[in-house]
C-alpha cells in the first residue's frame, strides 16, 4: 500500500468512527453544554467549529498542493467531484432508520435504498466502460 493509499484509508476510517459516534445526536442534545478551550459553549457550537475547521484546512491543503505544483489532471478533478458528491450522498443517509431507507415517498417512486442501489450499479457500469476504453487504447 502506498503512503497516499494509507492516508486515504486513515481518513476514511476516522470519518467512519466520527459518523458512528455522532450520527444519532438529537436536536435537544445540540444544546448540551460543552467546552471550547476555557469557554463554555454548547454541542451545536462544537459541530459548527468542527466543519469550519475542516473547510479551513481544505483551503490550506489546496494552497499547499498549488505551491508544490501538484496539479491534478482532468480525470483526477472529475474523481474529486465524484468523491465530494459521494460524501454528500452518504451524509444524507446519516441518522436514517432502516424503515426510512426503504419507504417510498409516493406510490411508484423510488425509495432511498433504490436510488442508492441505482447509483452503485451505474457507477460500476461507467467504471467498467472507462476501464475497457483505457485497456483498448
Amino acid at each position: 500500500m502506498t503512503a497516499i493509499e494509507e492516508t486515504l484509508q486513515k481518513m476514511r476510517e476516522q470519518r467512519g468512527r466520527t459518523q458512528e459516534r455522532l450520527q444519532n445526536v438529537t436536536e435537544e442534545q445540540m444544546l448540551a453544554p460543552a467546552t471550547y478551550g476555557e469557554r463554555e459553549v454548547n454541542v451545536r457550537f462544537m459541530f459548527y467549529r468542527f466543519i469550519a475547521h475542516e473547510v479551513e484546512h481544505t483551503v490550506q491543503l489546496a494552497k499547499t498542493l498549488h505551491a508544490l505544483g501538484a496539479a491534478q489532471g482532468e480525470a483526477q478533478l472529475i474523481l474529486k467531484s465524484l468523491q465530494a458528491a459521494r460524501g454528500e450522498l452518504e451524509g444524507m443517509l446519516v441518522g436514517l432508520s432502516d424503515e426510512d431507507l426503504d419507504r417510498e415517498p409516493a406510490e411508484g417512486e423510488w425509495s432511498a435504498r433504490q436510488v442508492i442501489d441505482h447509483i452503485l450499479q451505474v457507477e460500476e457500469a461507467y467504471t467498467s466502460r472507462i476501464q475497457a476504453g483505457i485497456e483498448s487504447a
